[in-house]
């Protein structure tokens, strides 16, 4: 959408879905399958089908390159191709010496289960390519059948040597980047460009009610329990602060019991909150809290929460930091430690009404300065300029060899 309001012609391809934008493109997109149902309907042979599809996609390999042909696109953006697209699309850029980016919002690539997330704790025993520690840790959803083919898919993908079709990786945070360094990626291959957010759809209101409010899936890795724990452990927050957790997920039971069997009385879960109701929550919170035990990349609900003027009570872990300042524009913890988080919840509550206000004024200065839309597209432009000239470099000195080869012989 920021390419066509400035001039640009995009195409798209993806996945066919209802809840899919009308896009001019829809006719090469590949059909859609729910892998879930697809797997649960006991059909060996169907099941099969459905695995190898997940790997490798002759559909959107063959409907990719019709794309191409029509269109001819100077350049190509990639974000989430695995499993309904695949890499299987990736030669079909290389074949037209179409320069490639590829925005990356997990570890995929370095750890195949995409979060450094074994369901119980951060796990990196893959690093080295050590992929059969997804079997024995049975690292995708606790199953070993969802390991084994999250297995298969990393040595087939390693076996076909797919990054070298990609130009560039963009990271929106550091220690994303840092990461696939420390993992063998070479650093003129990565370059870090933060995400960048609408900031004419956020007001700031640096007013507050007296709640801290959480977002997001009620899963494990977010530090859940830390959070209500931590909470609770807080002795100066009076009998008015309350937590507000507004989200769904596969722990959202266990929640409600911790809550009812540590006796907290001012802890809410409010289920999942979208639009306007999210909105007017936000806006009205004292701080937002992220207490995540992953390595979190570059969580736009930290984005959105300095956008609306909001400090933040974050862990210390993977991008995050980049986003929370402690005691500019919130405050830090170590992941996992709920008395430490205990000591910040205290330490917010202890600041005057002015003094939050200026932490909220600080938050949303530091995404105008790091996240406004028109930062990202100067970046993202020059990026594409230079893999463009990189690549007409290339070609001709590609013509120029097989001239010369054709001379000689």
């Amino acid at each position: 959408k920021l390419l066509q309001q400035n001039g640009h012609e995009v195409h798209y391809f993806a996945m066919k879905g209802n809840k899919n934008l009308v896009f001019g493109d829809d006719e090469y997109f590949v059909k859609e399958i729910d892998y879930r149902k697809a797997l649960n309907n006991r059909n060996p042979f169907n099941a099969f089908r459905v695995i190898l599809h997940s790997i490798y996609s002759i559909e959107a390999r063959r409907n990719i390159a019709r794309l191409l042909d029509k269109v001819k696109p100077d350049i190509v953006h990639l974000h989430s191709i695995r499993h309904h697209l695949t890499k299987s699309i990736l030669p079909e850029f290389d074949k037209r010496n179409i320069p490639v980016v590829w925005t990356l919002h997990d570890y995929k690539e370095i750890c195949p289960n995409t979060s450094f997330y074994n369901g119980r704790t951060i796990c990196e025993s893959c690093k080295g390519k050590k992929y059969a520690n997804i079997l024995w840790n049975r690292c995708k959803k606790g199953s070993l059948a969802a390991s084994l083919v999250t297995y298969l898919e990393a040595k087939i993908n390693d076996y076909l040597n797919y990054e070298k079709c990609v130009d560039l990786y963009i990271s929106p945070s550091k220690f994303l980047r840092s990461k696939f360094i420390e993992y063998g990626y070479h650093p003129q291959k990565i370059i870090h460009i933060p995400n960048f957010i609408e900031l004419d759809s956020f007001i700031p209101q640096y007013d507050h009610e007296n709640y801290l409010l959480f977002i997001g899936r009620l899963e494990k890795e977010k530090g859940l329990a830390t959070m209500v724990k931590g909470f609770a452990g807080a002795k100066n927050i009076g009998h008015l602060l309350s937590l507000k957790i507004a989200g769904a997920g596969s722990m959202e039971e266990e929640l409600k019991d911790l809550v009812d069997r540590m006796e907290v009385s001012n802890i809410e879960i409010l289920g999942f909150k979208q639009g306007g109701e999210l909105k007017d929550l936000t806006q009205k919170a004292k701080a937002v809290i992220i207490p995540s035990e992953w390595f979190e990349n570059y969580p736009f609900c930290g984005l959105e929460a300095m956008a609306y003027g909001k400090p933040i009570i974050a862990s210390r872990i993977g991008g995050i930091p980049e986003q929370v300042e402690d005691g500019v524009t919130g405050f830090l913890f170590e992941p996992f430690d709920e008395d430490q988080l205990s000591a910040k919840i205290n330490l917010l509550n202890s600041l005057t009404k002015e003094e939050i206000k200026e932490m909220g004024q600080r938050a949303r200065q530091k995404v105008e300065r790091n996240n406004a839309k028109n930062t990202y597209l100067s970046s993202m432009l020059k990026i594409y300029q230079r893999l463009l000239q990189n690549k007409k470099c290339t070609c001709a000195a590609t013509q120029a060899r097989n001239y010369e080869g054709g001379l000689n012989k």
